[in-house]
């Protein structure tokens, strides 16, 4: 027989809480585990891999409901593929507007920096400056793709 995690084992194998993979298999997001005779889940190679995809999904910006979607449309067959090409182009669309946003954020952060360092020895109002950096590179919920857009996307592409 394969290798097989207890939750906990599971968990840390992972990095996250024994609580979040309750939550996960909960939400639909991993499937329901053999369980031993004393009751307890065990998880086997394609839950790792399954909880490591989620982690890493998650890591890119993707929310669980978004990632639930992906997961579902995973080995659906041809037919889907067209919704995955939605999403994965709503995906990039957001992708490309937050690194014109951070490439934004770090050239300004850089000339900051430089400026910062030579003014060390007469103070300055650096954290002002800072916050009020951090705060005009914001992006606007209103600008951000959510899940909702990812899947208006994904239908008109059907």
């Amino acid at each position: 027989m394969d290798k097989t995690w207890l939750i906990g084992q599971l968990a840390h194998e992972v990095g996250v809480k024994a609580d979040t993979v309750r939550f996960y298999e909960k939400a639909g997001l991993l499937k329901k585990p053999l369980r031993t005779r004393a009751g307890y889940r065990l998880y086997d190679r394609d839950a790792l891999n399954q909880l490591r995809f989620i982690k890493q999904a998650q890591s890119l910006g993707f929310s669980l409901q978004e990632i639930k979607r992906i997961l579902t449309l995973r080995g659906a067959g041809r037919t889907t593929c067209r919704c995955v090409l939605g999403i994965a182009e709503a995906t990039l669309s957001e992708t490309e507007q937050k690194l014109t946003e951070l490439q934004k954020f770090r050239d300004a952060l850089l000339t900051h920096v430089e400026r910062w360092k030579r003014q060390t020895k007469t103070g300055g109002k650096m954290v002002a400056e800072f916050c009020a950096l951090i705060e005009s590179s914001v992006i606007a919920p209103s600008q951000a793709i959510r899940p909702k857009q990812l899947a208006k996307a994904a239908s008109n592409r059907s």
